[in-house]
């Protein structure tokens, strides 16, 4: 039976100093198995919910913090640091913030290590790791002399250490090139499909993301404006027109997934009624 893996019921949390709440009765439910994207703008909340889901707020961030999240029914706020590591797996933005160690393999294992996982069992996990993730040739090499993408693809590494559930990961994309980028979500849809990871990725290039997502939720001003499937969150008119994608090669790959109309793809960029249409 599927559970519920992830359930925020009317979260708010203030940054201590922060003049205003950067979250707000924030409710939605994340279903075991589902690939859900954040969208808003800066300063919507984005990072600041993500980081509510393995307890880094408010066990780290002091702060304001009200409502409650339940990871596959254990509150967040009564869990303890080890419970939601294996249980959330956490990729920011910058992976140099959370890299640590002299070579790829060692920041692989390094999750492991602090588990006290038995040295056989620990390099068989990482071997399977370096292979799933294609790490190969900078197995060796320092976290801090390879490329962007191969940054992010370790941390991604990292954070599947213990194999956690639920992969949370934070705008990775972001100064990745376009083909850094493809290959990343490449990955995380792999994780999803095949190796039945829940993952939630916050993103503001919807384009890269949505021929992999399940569902979408949309931020703004610390408040959550929509949340469901694609056609349900692009048909809503609170939805921002600037946010929709423009890209026309696009809607040829979203075609199989939300049936969209191949005779609009020659419209950019497309105006909210235009985009609505194609989804009928």
């Amino acid at each position: 039976m599927v559970e519920t893996a992830i359930k925020i019921d009317n979260v708010s949390f203030k940054y201590r100093n922060a003049d205003s709440f950067a979250l707000k009765r924030v409710t939605f439910d994340v279903i075991e198995g589902e690939f859900v994207l954040l969208a808003g703008f800066s300063g919507s909340g984005k990072s600041t919910l993500l980081k509510c889901l393995n307890g880094l707020i408010p066990h780290f961030h002091a702060g304001r913090f009200g409502g409650s999240i339940e990871i596959f029914g254990k509150s967040t706020l009564e869990s303890e640091t080890p419970f939601l590591a294996k249980q959330v797996g956490f990729v920011f933005q910058n992976p140099e913030n959370q890299i640590s160690n002299l070579t790829v393999e060692r920041e692989i294992a390094f999750p492991l290590e602090n588990f006290g996982v038995p040295r056989n069992e620990m390099k068989s996990r990482v071997d399977e790791l370096i292979t799933l993730l294609n790490l190969e040739e900078i197995r060796y090499k320092s976290p801090y002399s390879i490329s962007g993408g191969e940054q992010q693809l370790t941390a991604i590494a990292s954070a599947l250490a213990l194999n956690p559930p639920i992969l949370v990961l934070d705008e990775i994309t972001a100064h990745l090139s376009p083909v850094g980028a493809v290959r990343i979500l490449n990955l995380l849809n792999e994780l999803n499909t095949e190796h039945k990871k829940t993952i939630i990725i916050a993103e503001h290039r919807l384009d890269r993301c949505l021929n992999f997502v399940n569902k979408l939720a949309f931020l703004e001003k610390g408040q959550l404006k929509i949340f469901g499937d694609i056609q349900t969150v692009f048909q809503n008119k609170e939805f921002p027109e600037s946010m929709l994608p423009k890209i026309p090669s696009l809607f040829l790959k979203l075609d199989e997934k939300i049936g969209l109309s191949k005779d609009k793809t020659n419209t950019i960029p497309l105006t909210v009624e235009e985009f609505v249409a194609t989804l009928k």
